[in-house]
C-alpha cells in the first residue's frame, strides 16, 4: 500500500469511530414532539402526555427538566430509563395566565448516559381565545398576620357565567363572593375576597382556589396560590419597602424608615447591613418609643438604569430579629 494511503488511513480510522460511537450512544427519542392543540378556551385545562424512548444501548438519567414559563406544570413519572425501555411526562398548562394569541410552550429535558450530557425539547402550541380570565391568574401571599386579597373573574360575553362556590384546599384561607357588575367596556365582573386566617401555621402552603360556576364549558376555573405565613416580628417598618424613581442626571433623595414595637417597647439596634454598596442607612433613637432609619442610594453606583437591594436591622430590643426593608430604584 502506497505510504499515502496509509497517512490518509491513519486519519479517517479515528474519525470513523468517533462517528460510530455517536451513531450508538443513549437518546431520547419522541415520536411526537410537537403537538398542536388547536384553539382553546382561557382557563379550560390543556394537557399534553409525551410518550419517549431510550434508544440507544446504556441506561439515560434524566438529570432536570426545565419549563419554559411559570405557566407549565410537568409530571415526569420516571427519571431513569434502562436501554430500549420508555418514559413519559404530563404536561399541563395553566392558560388562565396566558393572553390570546397564538403560543408555543417548550420544556426541556436534560440528560446524561455516562459522561454524555444531552437535551430534548418538547412542545405544546395553541392559539387561545379570551372569553374568561381572571386577575391576577395566580397569587403569593407573604403575611405574618391575617390578611385580605381580592380576585376578579371578567367575563366578556353577553351572558356572564354565574359563580355557585369558590372553595380552596387550605382550612386558614376563606373565600366571599362580591356583587356581579358591569364595568365601562361592558365586560361582566365579579370580585372575589381571599382571606387568610391569623392561625395560619408558619412555613409555606401551595394551595388551588377553585372557581366553581354555573357555566357548563367554565364550570371550574383553578387559580394556584402560594401561601408564605411568616413568624410575626415585634418590630414593623414603616414604609415596609422604599422605592425610588428620578431622572437620571438628579441626585436621589433619601427615604426615612420608622420602626415600632407592638406593644410600644424601647428599639435597640445592633448593626444594620446593606447587600449591595450602593445603599447606606443610618439611625438614630426615636421619636418616642421609635427608631428612625435613613436609607440612601448612591445613583453613581447604580448598575444600569434599575436596583434592587435590601436593607437589614438587626434589633436585640424589644426581641432579637431581623427586619428586611427591600430597596427598588428606577432612573429614567
Amino acid at each position: 500500500m502506497p505510504r499515502r494511503a496509509h497517512v490518509l488511513l491513519a486519519l479517517v480510522a479515528p474519525m470513523v469511530l468517533l462517528l460510530r460511537a455517536a451513531l450508538v450512544r443513549a437518546d431520547l427519542e419522541c415520536p411526537q414532539s410537537v403537538v398542536d392543540k388547536g384553539e382553546v378556551r382561557s382557563g379550560l385545562p390543556l394537557a399534553h402526555r409525551f410518550t419517549f424512548r431510550n434508544s440507544g444501548p446504556e441506561a439515560v438519567e434524566i438529570t432536570d427538566v426545565r419549563p419554559s414559563c411559570g405557566c407549565l406544570a410537568p409530571k415526569l413519572e420516571k427519571r431513569t430509563l434502562q436501554a430500549g425501555e420508555f418514559g413519559d411526562l404530563l404536561l399541563e398548562v395553566n392558560t388562565l395566565t396566558q393572553p390570546a394569541g397564538l403560543h408555543s410552550w417548550r420544556i426541556t429535558l436534560c440528560y446524561k448516559s455516562g459522561t454524555t450530557e444531552q437535551e430534548m425539547s418538547l412542545y405544546i402550541r395553541a392559539r387561545v381565545v379570551t372569553e374568561i380570565t381572571v386577575e391576577p391568574p395566580s397569587l403569593a401571599i407573604y403575611t405574618d398576620t391575617a390578611i385580605r386579597h381580592e380576585i376578579t373573574v371578567i367575563d366578556r360575553r353577553t351572558e356572564p357565567l354565574i359563580v355557585r362556590a369558590v372553595p380552596t384546599s387550605s382550612p386558614y384561607v376563606r373565600t366571599h363572593l362580591g356583587e356581579l357588575r358591569r364595568d365601562d367596556a361592558g365586560h361582566w365582573r365579579r370580585t372575589i375576597q381571599v382571606e387568610v386566617a391569623a392561625d395560619c401555621p408558619e412555613g409555606a402552603h401551595t394551595e388551588i382556589l377553585r372557581i366553581c360556576t354555573s357555566d357548563p364549558l367554565y364550570s371550574e376555573l383553578k387559580v394556584p396560590f402560594t401561601l408564605v405565613k411568616r413568624a410575626r416580628h415585634r418590630v414593623s417598618a414603616a414604609p415596609a419597602s422604599v422605592v425610588l424613581s428620578q431622572s437620571a442626571n438628579q441626585p436621589l433623595p433619601a427615604r426615612i424608615v420608622l420602626l415600632s414595637a407592638a406593644e410600644d417597647d424601647d428599639i435597640r439596634i445592633d448593626r444594620i447591613e446593606s447587600d449591595h454598596p450602593a445603599v447606606t442607612c443610618r439611625w438614630a433613637p426615636g421619636p418616642g418609643h421609635q427608631a428612625t432609619l435613613k436609607i440612601h442610594v448612591d445613583r453613581r453606583q447604580i448598575p444600569g438604569d434599575r436596583l434592587r437591594a435590601a436593607v437589614h436591622v438587626h434589633v436585640s430590643q424589644p426581641a432579637a430579629e431581623t427586619i428586611t426593608i427591600p430597596v427598588s430604584c428606577l432612573l429614567h
